[in-house]
């Protein structure tokens, strides 16, 4: 699969930023692909980056950060971006499916619990 200018980049990162998303961003960017990042502060090193930002709290009440918010937000943008060619879509994912299955990224079986 060879991603170029009329693909679009979609990246979540939230602070501490990871360096490969930041680095895949600026190499999309690189390829004159347009990149949306979906992120959580104005200041986040993805806003040089990306041609749209999408700001999500991330405060819980938890220790932790949630990233619900971004998940949800990236899940609509891609039913949206879906439903405009379904067929297309579809084959973009069998696609993509049959690549990753290609690189044995899919657990062969699970184990049964004993």
């Amino acid at each position: 699969m060879r991603a170029g200018a009329e693909d679009v980049l979609l990246v979540i990162s939230i602070s501490p930023y990871a360096r490969h998303s930041l680095e895949l961003a600026q190499l999309a960017r690189e390829k004159n692909m347009g990149v949306v990042a979906i992120t959580d502060s104005e200041v986040s090193p993805l806003i040089g980056i990306a041609d749209e930002a999408i700001l999500c709290a991330t405060e819980s009440p938890t220790f932790f950060h949630t990233l619900s918010p971004a998940l949800a937000v990236s899940e609509v943008l891609c039913g949206l971006l879906a439903n405009r060619d379904r067929a297309a879509a579809l084959e973009a994912l069998q696609k993509a499916d049959q690549h990753l299955q290609g690189l044995n990224t899919y657990a062969g079986a699970i184990p049964k619990r004993q």
